[in-house]
């Protein structure tokens, strides 16, 4: 006859423990078997028949654990368990001899200091600062053997814990090593190009030398080609030479040898259906055969045209006084 048992553990994570130094660990199934004190071997498999639908689709692994039953006399015992990662934690499955069937779920929980606190579950001891790390097991097994697995799973558990915590501060110690000496890497780095008198990328300008139209720049950056670009432009120097043709101004950057235009000052090419021909042009051809010059005039360009009489001779001029009707 089986019994079910249920039981939550919550352990305090210390201070300078990460999120991702934790998760890295849950995630890691080789490290979370090997933590287990009562392993002695274990190697992955393929899932078995048994296997759920859902869990057909983990990682499986057989396991050997050794047991001791009482004083003076130790067991093996072998199973199959499935593990499957969650976003912030890990669950198990464990099928064992004898109907023994353990169904365990670890979650990270908890805030860090400049985290927002959220509401945490009463009545379990959850600490409402810092990271904790919650253990949930759902077993079932005879119920004559539920007390020696319930604690056996319980100091076994407890010890893989406490090695957790101890290589999770393993590992932030080697983190926070190899980000010191990177930064210290940096700053040396930038502390011999200060005194080889190197420039650095894009040095800061000077704004009482902006004021006085001199050049914003450090003396030695002037007339020498970029540091990085000194191979591929030889004998080139950059970057204090007149503004290109077209460009009213424009401000040139150290790290290029190209001045960048400003867009304040770019004029857009004109467009070809508002612009005129020159004057000279209108004029430059002659009347095409057939055609009256006296007529010839452009759109642009009103001319005043004689009067022209009906059979084409131009019309006198008469006087104001000659071309009164006549009296009877």
């Amino acid at each position: 006859m089986s019994k079910r048992t249920v039981f939550t553990t919550i352990t305090a994570l210390p201070a300078g423990i990460t999120r991702e130094t934790v998760i890295e660990t849950l995630h890691n199934h080789f490290e979370m078997i090997d933590l287990n004190p009562l392993v002695i071997e274990r190697h992955p498999i393929k899932a078995p028949r048994r296997a759920s639908p859902e869990e057909f689709h983990s990682i499986w692994y057989h396991v050997v654990d050794k047991i001791n039953y009482f004083p003076g006399y130790n067991g093996r015992t072998e199973f199959d368990v499935c593990f499957h990662d969650l976003k912030n934690g890990l669950q198990t499955h464990c099928y064992a001899p004898l109907g023994l069937d353990i169904k365990d779920k670890w979650t990270l929980g908890g805030t860090l200091p400049h985290e927002p606190k959220e509401p945490v579950e009463i009545g379990l001891g959850v600490p409402k600062e810092g990271l904790w790390l919650r253990e949930d097991v759902d077993m079932k097994c005879n119920i004559m053997a539920t007390g020696f697995v319930k604690k056996t799973l319980k100091k076994a558990h407890g010890t893989l814990v406490e090695r957790l915590v101890e290589k999770a501060h393993i590992r932030e110690t080697e983190l926070h090593n190899t980000r010191l000496e990177e930064h210290n890497s940096i700053l040396s780095y930038y502390s011999d190009s200060r005194s080889q008198g190197l420039a650095s990328p894009l040095p800061s300008p000077d704004p009482s030398l902006l004021r006085h139209g001199a050049s914003p720049f450090p003396n030695h950056l002037q007339g020498q080609p970029s540091l990085h670009h000194r191979g591929s432009l030889g004998k080139t120097p950059y970057p204090y030479s007149p503004p290109m043709e077209g460009m009213q101004q424009a401000f040139v950057d150290p790290r290029y040898s190209q001045p960048i235009p400003d867009p304040r000052y770019s004029q857009p090419p004109p467009d070809p259906r508002y612009s005129l021909p020159p004057k000279e042009a209108r004029y430059s051809q002659p009347p095409s055969q057939g055609q009256d010059a006296r007529t010839t005039y452009h759109a642009y360009d009103p001319v005043e045209l004689p009067s022209v009489g009906s059979s084409g001779t131009p019309m006198a001029e008469l006087d104001s006084s000659s071309a009164q009707p006549p009296r009877y």
